[in-house]
């Protein structure tokens, strides 16, 4: 058995969008160096030695601070990674969409992609993002020829509107919906509650919603494990990145 499910590259610098809730603020500055305009990543050939020896077949495109289609050299690195690792290894995207169809080209290359949206409640995905443009679902899904996932943090903004948002989801051909609960959130949102869990993931509930895989993931519920490369090069076991603080045992090169 592999030791990780997965291993992230993560971003960092200025964001097109100010969600409050942003992981960025949760974890020490001294992580998030910006590195949007930064080829190679810091410390990507020892952390690629990690993902062969490990044996880690996905790597996920995600961030601390920003969103990853802000990095410049997204599609060179894509390439870059794409011949040194495994022809097996899967890639994935961790995105707010926005730069999706003017990207859609290198967004395509991904093997599967999640889309962080909150609510399709224009007032209510200002609230929950501090930005009033919202990316255009349905243009993606005509143009996207990967595996789409939404994921959708839960908030006191959005927990009513579930099954509207759900509903939506359906309508645009969405086969996938993950709803997040906000790490160390205490409140409990009462969301699908007509509905059986069909199976579990990570420790996580599966539900079928006429069709779609519905998953409700809570973080201090899972299971995973994940290797995650900083943008300042720091190289960590720990999946819950806020509990790494640079310095720990956590965060030492493995």
């Amino acid at each position: 058995m592999n030791r990780y499910d997965f291993a992230n590259i993560l971003f960092a610098g200025p964001c097109n969008l100010h969600c409050p809730f942003c992981i960025g603020r949760q974890i020490d500055p001294a992580l998030s160096r910006n590195n949007l305009d930064e080829f190679p990543p810091r410390n990507l050939e020892v952390f690629v030695g990690l993902v062969m020896k490990y044996g880690i077949t996905e790597i996920v495109f995600t961030g601390t601070t920003t969103d990853p289609q802000l990095y410049r050299h997204e599609a060179r690195l894509l390439s870059w990674l794409r011949g040194r690792l495994p022809a097996q290894t899967r890639y994935s995207l961790h995105t707010n969409g926005l730069l999706a169809l003017r990207k859609m080209e290198v967004f395509n290359c991904y093997d599967r992609v999640s889309i962080s949206f909150p609510s399709f409640d224009p007032s209510t995905f200002r609230a929950m993002t501090g930005c009033g443009q919202m990316p255009d679902l349905a243009a993606i899904l005509r143009q996207v020829r990967v595996p789409v996932k939404l994921s959708c943090v839960i908030t006191e903004h959005n927990a009513s509107q579930v099954d509207e948002f759900l509903r939506r989801c359906k309508s645009l051909g969405v086969k996938r919906v993950v709803f997040r609960k906000l790490y160390g959130e205490t409140r409990q949102w009462l969301i699908l509650g007509g509905l059986r869990p069909q199976s579990a993931y990570r420790g996580n509930p599966v539900y079928d919603y006429d069709g779609m895989q519905v998953t409700y993931w809570d973080f201090c519920q899972t299971t995973s494990a994940s290797l995650n490369l900083f943008s300042n090069g720091v190289i960590s076991s720990h999946y819950l990145l806020e509990r790494a603080p640079p310095g720990s045992k956590e965060c030492a090169i493995i």
